[in-house]
């Protein structure tokens, strides 16, 4: 059973005060009423002993956030967004009744909000919304201190991995570089053995690459490097940006300097690709409410992408027809 110890709720505390007398640390004897959690042992007594109810036993390590999938999460959002129009039109309404209906759509908006996701005050949803509350432009009255003070305390158990400068959080990403690199190269490696009519060497191949994908997913999920939708597109945006603008340039130059046709090539096409891939991230962010379905059409030569089919592609000039849809 995980370390425990215990929170009192001062709302509920009706000041019988067992809590004293049975508490071996002396932790709930406090000027404030705040039991001293660096005095807590966890053995639960001050809990059984309040006749109120005040006092509860909290584990010092949560569970993970349990995964959902987009269909249900995005149907429970849809049901609490209902919920809280309907809470917001009792409010406006006389009588008990409206009141009672007010109340009651309020509970069940919280339990939606819950299920979806925000069950635990330190599950991944809760912090990457407070990350984004943070990277927004706020009022001035906005509680910026506040807000960065949750998020420590939020964060204050994942510090072995999360925090600044922390060895686990280099190799998070340092392993999450090398599968999915793992993944790249695999992948590479069956196309060779199917060209080869190795059929069962390129089967293992591409098995083994979706293996390395599920291990760089996850090590990037626990390295807390997913955000939300809008922030995991300036992300996207910052990171193609600088590939096309600064790193692949570079590498050009290099390239030309050393007299590789086919790395200048290479790099040229990604380059450009890089441009149009910032230009579309650009675009999706400026209207991410759309509904309206978008499709996309991948050239498997170069990476370019187009939202309409072309005659030819733009970066490398292969036939429009040859372009994937999406």
């Amino acid at each position: 059973m995980s370390k425990k110890y215990a929170v009192r709720n001062i709302r509920l505390c009706t000041k019988d005060c067992l809590c004293l007398y049975v508490c071996p640390t002396g932790a709930t004897d406090t000027e404030n009423s705040i039991i001293d959690v660096t005095k807590c042992i966890g053995c639960g007594d001050c809990a059984e002993a309040c006749p109120s109810g005040a006092i509860s036993m909290v584990p010092e390590s949560f569970p993970p956030q349990q995964e959902k999938t987009s269909n249900v999460v995005n149907a429970l959002r849809a049901l609490m967004r209902s919920k809280s129009e309907q809470e917001s039109i009792a409010a406006e309404l006389p009588g008990k009744l409206a009141a009672a209906i007010e109340k009651s759509n309020h509970i069940m908006a919280e339990d939606i909000i819950r299920e979806s996701g925000y069950m635990l005050p330190q599950s991944q949803n809760t912090i990457n919304f407070l990350k984004s509350l943070l990277n927004e432009e706020n009022p001035e009255e906005f509680p910026r201190e506040t807000v960065e003070k949750l998020l420590k305390i939020l964060l204050r158990d994942d510090e072995t991995y999360r925090g600044s400068g922390s060895k686990t959080l280099e190799n998070l990403m340092e392993a999450f570089a090398g599968e999915s690199k793992a993944n790249r190269k695999y992948l590479a490696y069956a196309k060779k053995a199917e060209s080869e009519g190795k059929m069962n060497a390129a089967k293992l191949f591409k098995v083994a690459s979706d293996a390395e994908t599920l291990h760089a997913l996850k090590q990037l999920e626990v390295a807390g490097k997913i955000g939300s939708t809008v922030d995991n597109l300036k992300d996207a945006i910052a990171g193609e940006t600088h590939e096309y603008k600064e790193m692949y340039p570079d590498f050009v130059e290099k390239a030309e300097e050393e007299g590789n046709k086919a790395a200048v090539m290479s790099f040229i096409h990604a380059m450009k690709a890089e441009e149009v891939h910032a230009k579309l991230y650009r675009e999706i962010l400026e209207n991410l409410e759309q509904t309206e379905e978008v499709f996309y059409y991948l050239c498997p030569v170069c990476g370019n992408i187009e939202k309409v089919r072309p005659e030819k592609c733009s970066i490398c000039g292969i036939p429009g027809d040859r372009f994937i849809k999406y």
